[in-house]
């Protein structure tokens, strides 16, 4: 029993010509039998295509290497010879050679990838004309929303909860506050301005401002 990996694939090629050599061999064996039985019925029309149709695959069999050309040169002159003892020259002008069969090109594996070449096709086309549909769809929806905001009336302002400038999440500006004319003087205190600028400040003093709220006080003086 073979151990290596290249000889245990040779048996396996050599298994597989041999199996192909015995069907051709065979196919050449039928040819001539029945170029044979043509000649025996004295049907000369018949033999002469039967050997036409033999030469062929003899000379197909030479070219693959299934027998020597020699052998089938031989072969062919043996049929031919055969054939000629009842073919007359009326036979061998009514004879018609057959239609050339045709040949599949490419393999099992391009036939495969041409056909994964067209199903990714047809799939990406798919695509394209959803991709297509959903932009159409998005157009015209923000279209729908936008002719909503033009006709719906304009709602009045919300105030922040509790008059706080910092609920909505917006960080107020805090400046130094500055006494106007008749307003009692504070000192230590700011102004806090929020997101509202039509609300008035608020006056809160220094010392309840956070750690926090000076150092954005530092940042408003700084810029």
């Amino acid at each position: 029993m073979a151990n290596i990996k290249s000889q245990k694939k040779r048996i396996i090629t050599n298994e597989k010509s041999r199996m192909r050599n015995r069907a051709v061999k065979s196919e050449l064996k039928t040819a001539t039998r029945r170029v044979k039985d043509a000649v025996a019925a004295g049907n000369g029309a018949e033999a002469y295509a039967a050997a036409c149709a033999a030469c062929r695959l003899m000379d197909k069999a030479a070219s693959k290497g299934v027998i020597h050309k020699n052998q089938a040169a031989n072969r062919k002159s043996g049929i031919m010879a055969l054939a000629n003892t009842v073919a007359t020259d009326a036979d061998r002008a009514a004879y018609v050679k057959p239609a050339k069969k045709e040949q599949k090109t490419g393999s099992k594996k391009a036939e495969r990838k041409a056909a994964r070449l067209a199903e990714m096709k047809a799939a990406s086309e798919e695509k394209a004309k959803r991709r297509e549909k959903q932009l159409k769809e998005e157009a015209a929806a923000q279209k729908r929303k936008a002719k909503e905001a033009e006709e719906a009336p304009k709602a009045p302002r919300k105030l922040p909860p509790n008059n706080d400038p910092c609920a909505y999440g917006t960080r107020p500006a805090i400046r130094p506050h500055i006494k106007s004319e008749g307003a009692p003087e504070i000192r230590g205190s700011f102004a806090l301005e929020g997101c509202y600028p039509e609300r008035k400040p608020r006056i809160v003093p220094a010392v309840i401002l956070s750690w926090r709220s000076a150092c954005i006080f530092d940042d408003n003086l700084k810029r």
